[in-house]
Protein backbone atom coordinates (compact mmCIF):
# COMPACT_ATOMS: atom_id res chain seq x y z
CA UNK A 1 0.00 0.00 0.00
CA UNK A 2 0.89 3.42 -0.59
CA UNK A 3 0.36 6.92 0.20
CA UNK A 4 1.02 9.95 -1.92
CA UNK A 5 0.61 13.70 -0.62
CA UNK A 6 -1.01 16.61 -2.02
CA UNK A 7 1.38 18.51 -3.85
CA UNK A 8 2.25 21.70 -1.63
CA UNK A 9 0.72 20.20 1.45
CA UNK A 10 3.75 20.33 3.65
CA UNK A 11 5.87 22.33 5.63
CA UNK A 12 9.12 22.86 7.29
CA UNK A 13 8.76 23.73 11.17
CA UNK A 14 8.57 26.90 11.30
CA UNK A 15 9.18 27.56 7.87
CA UNK A 16 12.63 25.98 8.19
CA UNK A 17 14.52 26.97 5.09
CA UNK A 18 12.47 29.27 3.81
CA UNK A 19 14.59 31.73 1.51
CA UNK A 20 11.71 33.35 -0.46
CA UNK A 21 10.67 37.70 -0.54
CA UNK A 22 7.15 38.09 0.52
CA UNK A 23 4.52 39.76 -2.03
CA UNK A 24 4.99 39.83 -5.71
CA UNK A 25 8.45 39.39 -5.52
CA UNK A 26 7.52 35.85 -3.94
CA UNK A 27 4.95 35.55 -6.16
CA UNK A 28 7.20 36.15 -9.10
CA UNK A 29 10.45 33.72 -7.87
CA UNK A 30 7.79 30.95 -7.61
CA UNK A 31 6.44 31.35 -11.36
CA UNK A 32 9.63 31.47 -12.87
CA UNK A 33 11.31 29.12 -10.64
CA UNK A 34 8.71 26.55 -11.75
CA UNK A 35 9.06 27.69 -15.60
CA UNK A 36 13.49 26.65 -15.16
CA UNK A 37 12.67 23.43 -12.99
CA UNK A 38 9.95 22.32 -15.55
CA UNK A 39 11.91 22.66 -18.74
CA UNK A 40 9.77 26.09 -20.27
CA UNK A 41 12.98 27.50 -20.37
CA UNK A 42 15.70 25.13 -20.62
CA UNK A 43 19.32 25.14 -19.46
CA UNK A 44 21.20 27.48 -21.97
CA UNK A 45 18.54 29.31 -23.33
CA UNK A 46 17.96 33.38 -22.65
CA UNK A 47 14.72 34.40 -20.73
CA UNK A 48 12.73 36.95 -21.75
CA UNK A 49 13.79 40.37 -21.10
CA UNK A 50 12.49 42.24 -18.20
CA UNK A 51 9.74 43.93 -19.90
CA UNK A 52 8.50 40.34 -21.58
CA UNK A 53 8.47 39.13 -17.93
CA UNK A 54 6.76 41.89 -16.11
CA UNK A 55 4.11 42.11 -18.37
CA UNK A 56 3.62 38.06 -18.26
CA UNK A 57 3.66 38.33 -14.70
CA UNK A 58 1.39 41.14 -14.45
CA UNK A 59 4.26 43.53 -12.18
CA UNK A 60 6.96 45.95 -12.25
CA UNK A 61 10.46 45.72 -13.56
CA UNK A 62 11.92 46.07 -10.87
CA UNK A 63 9.92 43.19 -9.28
CA UNK A 64 11.16 41.01 -11.91
CA UNK A 65 14.97 42.39 -11.46
CA UNK A 66 14.54 41.21 -7.07
CA UNK A 67 13.24 37.92 -8.87
CA UNK A 68 16.03 36.95 -11.35
CA UNK A 69 18.47 37.74 -8.22
CA UNK A 70 16.74 35.34 -6.18
CA UNK A 71 16.56 33.05 -9.12
CA UNK A 72 20.97 33.89 -9.71
CA UNK A 73 21.78 32.82 -5.50
CA UNK A 74 19.93 29.61 -6.26
CA UNK A 75 22.17 29.36 -9.48
CA UNK A 76 19.42 28.93 -11.63
CA UNK A 77 20.57 31.81 -14.06
CA UNK A 78 23.05 33.99 -14.74
CA UNK A 79 22.68 37.36 -15.68
CA UNK A 80 24.89 39.69 -17.73
CA UNK A 81 24.82 43.02 -19.51
CA UNK A 82 24.66 42.42 -23.21
CA UNK A 83 24.31 38.78 -22.10
CA UNK A 84 20.58 38.90 -20.86
CA UNK A 85 19.16 36.37 -18.87
CA UNK A 86 20.72 32.49 -19.06
CA UNK A 87 19.46 29.43 -18.04
CA UNK A 88 22.63 27.66 -15.90
CA UNK A 89 23.22 24.19 -16.72
CA UNK A 90 21.85 21.62 -14.69
CA UNK A 91 25.02 20.93 -12.96
CA UNK A 92 25.25 24.30 -11.36
CA UNK A 93 21.60 24.74 -10.12
CA UNK A 94 21.51 24.06 -6.28
CA UNK A 95 19.55 21.14 -5.95
CA UNK A 96 19.67 20.64 -2.12
CA UNK A 97 17.77 24.27 -2.23
CA UNK A 98 14.01 23.24 -0.87
CA UNK A 99 12.52 26.31 -3.43
CA UNK A 100 14.22 24.45 -6.36
CA UNK A 101 12.64 21.11 -5.39
CA UNK A 102 9.46 21.99 -4.25
CA UNK A 103 8.97 23.85 -7.66
CA UNK A 104 9.67 20.53 -9.60
CA UNK A 105 6.24 19.11 -11.06
CA UNK A 106 5.61 15.06 -9.58
CA UNK A 107 5.94 13.54 -12.30
CA UNK A 108 8.91 15.20 -13.82
CA UNK A 109 11.94 12.67 -14.48
CA UNK A 110 14.20 14.53 -12.52
CA UNK A 111 12.56 14.00 -9.25
CA UNK A 112 13.65 10.02 -9.15
CA UNK A 113 16.91 10.60 -9.33
CA UNK A 114 16.60 13.07 -6.76
CA UNK A 115 15.24 10.92 -4.29
CA UNK A 116 17.20 8.11 -5.27
CA UNK A 117 20.83 10.40 -5.12
CA UNK A 118 19.34 12.49 -1.59
CA UNK A 119 18.92 9.04 -0.11
CA UNK A 120 21.78 7.84 -0.87
CA UNK A 121 24.25 10.30 0.29
CA UNK A 122 21.75 10.35 3.59
CA UNK A 123 23.27 7.27 3.93
CA UNK A 124 26.51 8.05 4.41
CA UNK A 125 26.24 10.87 7.01
CA UNK A 126 23.34 10.43 9.13
CA UNK A 127 24.63 6.89 10.60
CA UNK A 128 27.88 8.22 11.75
CA UNK A 129 25.45 11.35 13.12
CA UNK A 130 23.68 8.95 15.09
CA UNK A 131 27.12 7.76 16.62
CA UNK A 132 28.32 11.07 17.12
CA UNK A 133 24.94 11.63 19.27
CA UNK A 134 24.79 8.59 21.57
CA UNK A 135 27.97 9.81 22.84
CA UNK A 136 27.78 13.75 22.87
CA UNK A 137 23.44 14.01 23.13
CA UNK A 138 22.30 16.09 26.35
CA UNK A 139 19.52 14.74 28.50
CA UNK A 140 17.39 17.07 26.85
CA UNK A 141 18.04 16.10 23.21
CA UNK A 142 17.65 12.59 24.16
CA UNK A 143 14.58 13.58 25.42
CA UNK A 144 13.82 15.13 22.05
CA UNK A 145 14.59 12.11 19.94
CA UNK A 146 12.48 10.04 22.11
CA UNK A 147 10.20 12.11 21.69
CA UNK A 148 9.71 13.03 18.29
CA UNK A 149 10.29 9.43 17.34
CA UNK A 150 7.54 8.31 19.36
CA UNK A 151 5.38 11.07 17.71
CA UNK A 152 5.52 9.83 13.83
CA UNK A 153 2.50 6.91 13.33
CA UNK A 154 2.59 6.19 9.57
CA UNK A 155 -0.73 4.50 9.43
CA UNK A 156 -2.25 8.60 10.25
CA UNK A 157 -3.46 10.86 7.53
CA UNK A 158 -1.79 13.75 9.37
CA UNK A 159 1.02 13.57 7.04
CA UNK A 160 2.31 16.69 8.07
CA UNK A 161 2.26 15.85 11.37
CA UNK A 162 4.60 12.63 11.02
CA UNK A 163 6.74 15.11 8.90
CA UNK A 164 7.09 17.33 11.74
CA UNK A 165 7.80 14.72 14.08
CA UNK A 166 10.39 13.29 11.27
CA UNK A 167 12.14 16.93 10.85
CA UNK A 168 12.37 17.15 14.55
CA UNK A 169 13.78 13.62 15.25
CA UNK A 170 16.88 14.20 12.25
CA UNK A 171 17.48 17.90 12.98
CA UNK A 172 17.88 17.28 16.80
CA UNK A 173 20.50 14.12 15.81
CA UNK A 174 22.46 16.52 14.01
CA UNK A 175 22.51 18.99 17.21
CA UNK A 176 23.43 16.32 19.56
CA UNK A 177 26.75 15.53 17.53
CA UNK A 178 27.99 18.48 18.91
CA UNK A 179 29.72 19.02 15.62
CA UNK A 180 29.63 22.46 13.99
CA UNK A 181 30.12 21.51 10.25
CA UNK A 182 27.79 18.28 11.46
CA UNK A 183 25.07 20.87 12.60
CA UNK A 184 25.07 22.83 9.30
CA UNK A 185 24.13 20.21 7.36
CA UNK A 186 20.82 20.15 9.26
CA UNK A 187 19.02 21.89 6.27
CA UNK A 188 20.24 19.85 3.49
CA UNK A 189 19.01 16.82 5.58
CA UNK A 190 15.76 17.99 5.92
CA UNK A 191 15.34 19.12 2.13
CA UNK A 192 16.36 15.57 1.63
CA UNK A 193 13.38 14.44 3.75
CA UNK A 194 11.35 16.38 1.59
CA UNK A 195 11.67 15.19 -1.60
CA UNK A 196 11.43 11.82 0.41
CA UNK A 197 7.79 12.69 1.44
CA UNK A 198 6.58 15.20 -1.00
CA UNK A 199 7.81 13.15 -4.52
CA UNK A 200 8.89 9.57 -2.99
CA UNK A 201 6.70 6.82 -2.13
CA UNK A 202 5.37 6.43 1.44
CA UNK A 203 4.71 3.18 2.17
CA UNK A 204 2.62 2.12 5.22
CA UNK A 205 3.10 -1.46 5.25
CA UNK A 206 6.65 -1.85 6.57
CA UNK A 207 6.68 1.78 5.28
CA UNK A 208 10.26 3.57 4.84
CA UNK A 209 9.01 6.26 7.07
CA UNK A 210 9.53 3.73 10.06
CA UNK A 211 8.18 4.56 13.50
CA UNK A 212 9.97 1.41 14.36
CA UNK A 213 13.58 2.12 12.86
CA UNK A 214 13.26 5.87 14.57
CA UNK A 215 12.74 4.46 17.39
CA UNK A 216 15.32 2.31 17.69
CA UNK A 217 18.01 4.84 16.90
CA UNK A 218 16.95 7.03 19.54
CA UNK A 219 16.52 4.31 22.53
CA UNK A 220 20.09 3.16 21.09
CA UNK A 221 21.02 6.80 21.77
CA UNK A 222 19.47 6.88 24.92
CA UNK A 223 21.09 4.15 25.65
CA UNK A 224 24.82 6.15 25.10
CA UNK A 225 25.40 2.51 22.52
CA UNK A 226 27.62 4.42 19.62
CA UNK A 227 27.36 1.50 17.25
CA UNK A 228 23.95 0.52 17.68
CA UNK A 229 22.94 3.66 17.02
CA UNK A 230 25.05 3.93 13.95
CA UNK A 231 23.47 0.30 12.52
CA UNK A 232 20.25 1.12 13.67
CA UNK A 233 20.22 4.31 11.55
CA UNK A 234 21.96 2.75 8.81
CA UNK A 235 19.47 -0.55 8.39
CA UNK A 236 16.47 2.20 8.48
CA UNK A 237 18.16 4.76 5.73
CA UNK A 238 19.13 1.36 3.46
CA UNK A 239 15.38 0.35 3.76
CA UNK A 240 14.64 3.65 2.00
CA UNK A 241 17.23 3.46 -0.47
CA UNK A 242 15.77 0.56 -1.96
CA UNK A 243 12.59 2.12 -2.45
CA UNK A 244 14.01 5.09 -3.78
CA UNK A 245 16.06 2.93 -6.16
CA UNK A 246 13.02 1.16 -7.36
CA UNK A 247 10.82 4.39 -7.26
CA UNK A 248 13.50 5.94 -9.68
CA UNK A 249 13.78 2.66 -12.05
CA UNK A 250 9.38 2.97 -12.27
CA UNK A 251 9.45 6.46 -13.09
CA UNK A 252 12.06 6.50 -15.50
CA UNK A 253 10.83 2.78 -17.25
CA UNK A 254 7.08 4.94 -17.46
CA UNK A 255 8.80 8.39 -19.09
CA UNK A 256 10.59 5.57 -21.40
CA UNK A 257 6.96 4.13 -22.40
CA UNK A 258 5.56 7.39 -22.72
CA UNK A 259 8.61 8.66 -25.17
CA UNK A 260 8.41 5.74 -27.00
Amino acid sequence: MTKTNRRGALAFPNDLNSSLPTGAAKEAVTVLGKRITNDVYRPGEIMPTEPELADSLNVSRATIRDAIKVLSGKGLVRTARRYGTRVRPLEEWNLLDSDVVSWHEPSHPRIGRMFAETTELRCIIEPAAAALAAERATEAQVAQILASAHAMHPGDDDLQAMFSADCLFHATVLEATGNMMMRQMQNIILTMLRISYEFGVLVVDGDPVSREGHIHVAEAIRDRNAAAAEKAMQTMLQFNRRTAIEYWARATSEVGEETA
